[in-house]
């Protein structure tokens, strides 16, 4: 009796009336790529889009991005495949290498950093934070925020970096330590003065730095989250962002906490 085929999985997805929208989708050990022109579907049909998507090729190796769209006035679907290389990122520093689809979501933090295990590693002490690049605009945040970890390589200043997660031969994102701890609070400040000034001796501008950016644990302070972090030797900007820290502290908005 043959076996059943593969569901395709919607991974990551960036939906909008008004302009295109975007999908990356799972096909057994493949990851496609779908854009939908804007106009073609409502806002109905962009939340399944599985349900709404024309009967694309998905186990054929020979395109990575598929346009969707409709003829105007006709309920016609039509696509063109393209296999065209996708964009990754350029700075591979790290030995260690990990595949998306080896990494299962535990819980999504925010639109692209989750907790995941690996494929056959479960157990909880073997959670990790994974952050990627959905689609290929996200790509620079990743390889800047890639690169800053490799700056803070045995400075104790942020999570340790666990390598590097490929998908299909690119890198799209890293893969870091959780942290077991909590975000500081006011009565923090001293702590997180003290690690924030250790960056900054660096040359190092965090450019963030609201409460959630900073973890507590038992005798540790660690900043997390660098994608807007600047390499300065500004006095002035250093002075200003230590400066900033009571109110960040103090902020109870919920600004930075992601889905938490």
């Amino acid at each position: 009796m043959d076996s059943k085929p593969p569901s395709p999985e919607v991974l990551s997805m960036e939906t909008s009336t008004r302009d295109d929208s975007y999908f990356r989708i799972r096909y057994n050990d493949k990851v496609k790529y779908v854009v939908v022109t804007r106009g073609t579907f409502n806002s109905d049909e962009l939340c399944l889009p599985l349900y709404s998507l024309p009967p694309l090729p998905y186990e054929d190796d020979g395109w990575t991005v598929a346009r969707v769209s409709r003829n105007p006035g006709s309920p016609q679907l039509q696509f063109v495949l393209e296999n065209r290389p996708l964009q990754g990122v350029k700075e591979i520093w790290h030995p260690e290498q990990v595949d998306c689809l080896a990494l299962k979501r535990v819980q999504r933090l925010t639109m692209n950093v989750s907790e995941c295990t690996r494929k056959g590693q479960e157990a909880p002490q073997s959670t990790v934070i994974a952050k990627i690049a959905r689609f290929e605009w996200e790509i620079p945040r990743i390889e800047q925020e890639g690169h800053v970890y490799r700056l803070l390589q045995d400075t104790d200043i942020g999570p340790q970096f666990l390598g590097h997660v490929v998908e299909q031969g690119r890198i799209i994102g890293f893969v870091l330590e959780k942290l077991h701890g909590k975000s500081a609070s006011i009565e923090h400040r001293a702590r997180c003065t003290e690690v924030l000034g250790r960056l900054h001796r660096l040359g190092l501008l965090h450019g963030d730095v609201n409460r959630h950016n900073f973890m507590v644990g038992d005798g540790w302070t660690k900043m997390i989250d660098f994608e807007k972090y600047k390499e300065t030797q500004d006095e002035g900007l250093f002075k200003a962002e230590v400066s900033s820290l009571s109110s960040e502290l103090e902020d109870e908005s919920g600004r930075g906490a992601g889905f938490l």
